[in-house]
């Protein structure tokens, strides 16, 4: 065996006293958690690592332990001041002091941390995450969405054993005007590191049937500071900026906003007021009927009376046209009656002297004035005789005259022309 040579507890012993002289005393430094366990006897063990700011590779790494006696006090005083919890991804400024051990090797015991730093780190994560949906122009995408009149189909997004799911679902259907709506619950982890990717999730599956739904709420109850911190992921934000419908939060903080507040259509509070501001979008388009109701009915009241002045002028127009076509037809008729009185007078004018002149021709051809004149009628039974051819030997002849008449009997006839003689 070489004389130089040592055995290995000899070198770590020699490595431990070393560490020790150079480190006898605590010292600050920074680093961010990769890992993270609590063991049941209140210890806390961690991972810190060191990473590139270029591209976010791990420059080094290192153990760390919190014993139970610190740890019970450190961890509330952290959350108290941060509002987030001791977890995986959390930068630390914490006061160590170098341990290395044979059998364990090298760690850091954690003596005391700065809240302060990992404040400063978290609004600087958060304002990293703002600048870049900005730089990246997708920011403001979601709020340009057009928001619908009647939002009654919503997508809903939460736990549904939150106490902020209840109390939505009492304000949206129990709400003091009875509007209906249509809530379709699609459950996500809303605390936690889990947060992003159950969300987005839910928000693939609501858009598989996007034409179902009017907006998409996503809600949660109320909680610490720290739960927040899950709403200001980057892959969170950025989803909700390229989602096709409105998004609504109301994630339960009254006074911190996070960036999922900022990039969806509309951020509230608390879900009991995403509740009242979509009972309020209904209300507003009642409003809005109502108002478009009265100035239908005010428009249908002018055009009526419009055209009920209109009527009347045409009322009276008609019936001095109807007085004026009257008087014009009664001119006519009083003319007309004029002429058809002098035209029959003139046609019974003449019609009587027609009649007279028949009479005259009638009294000329009457025979009793011709018997008058010292003619007769002879008379064969009765009938004017035409043709002596009817008369024979024996006929009994009435002759009329003028005053009488004379009854002979016929001895003999004698034709003219002499072809006949009896």
């Amino acid at each position: 065996m070489p004389e130089a040579s040592r055995s290995l507890s000899e070198l770590l012993g020699q490595v431990k006293g070393a560490l020790r002289k150079e480190f006898g005393t605590s010292l600050w430094i920074v680093a961010e958690i990769l890992e993270l366990h609590e063991n049941r006897n209140g210890h806390c063990y961690l991972e810190l690592i060191e990473k590139s700011s270029e591209n976010d590779s791990i420059l080094a790494r290192a153990k760390g332990t919190i014993w139970a006696s610190r740890y019970s006090m450190l961890r509330p005083f952290f959350e108290a001041s941060t509002g987030t919890p001791l977890k995986s991804g959390i930068k630390l400024l914490c006061k160590v002091s170098v341990e290395f051990h044979p059998h364990y090797g090298l760690s850091l015991n954690i003596i005391d941390i700065d809240p302060a730093y990992t404040l400063g780190d978290l609004a600087r994560k958060k304002q990293e995450v703002i600048r870049r949906l900005r730089e990246e122009g997708v920011f403001q995408m979601n709020k340009e969405l057009p928001f619908p009149e009647v939002p009654q189909r919503i997508a809903l997004i939460s736990s549904d054993g939150a106490a902020g799911y209840g109390d939505f679902m009492e304000s949206i259907h129990n709400n003091a005007h009875r509007y209906q709506f249509q809530t379709t619950l699609f459950p996500a982890v809303m605390q936690g590191e889990q947060v992003p990717g159950s969300i987005s999730s839910a928000m693939d599956k609501i858009y598989e049937n996007l034409s179902q739904f009017d907006c998409v709420v996503i809600i949660r109850g109320g909680g610490s500071r720290a739960d927040l911190e899950s709403f200001n992921h980057y892959d969170l934000a950025y989803y909700i900026t390229q989602f096709p419908l409105p998004v609504i939060t109301g994630i339960g903080h009254e006074r911190d906003e996070s960036v999922a507040d900022m990039v969806a259509f509309h951020g509230l509070k608390t879900p009991t007021a995403v509740a009242e501001f979509l009972v309020d979008q209904l209300l507003a388009f009642e409003f809005r009927l109502s108002a478009y109701d009265d100035q239908l009915a005010s428009s249908v009241r002018l055009i009526v009376q419009k055209h009920l002045t209109g009527l009347d002028h045409r009322q009276n127009n008609l019936k001095h046209l109807t007085f004026r076509l009257l008087q014009q037809r009664m001119d006519l008729i009083r003319t007309s009656d004029h002429l058809l009185r002098k035209e029959i007078t003139n046609q019974l004018g003449r019609k009587s002297d027609y009649l007279t002149l028949l009479e005259k021709r009638t009294e000329l051809v009457d025979p009793e004035h011709i018997l008058k004149r010292g003619y007769s009628m002879t008379l064969l039974e009765g009938k004017p005789i035409s043709n002596l051819m009817e008369v024979q030997p024996g006929n009994l002849l009435e002759t009329r005259v003028y005053k009488g008449k004379i009854i002979s009997k016929v001895e003999q006839t004698t034709i003219t022309n002499g072809k006949r003689k009896n």
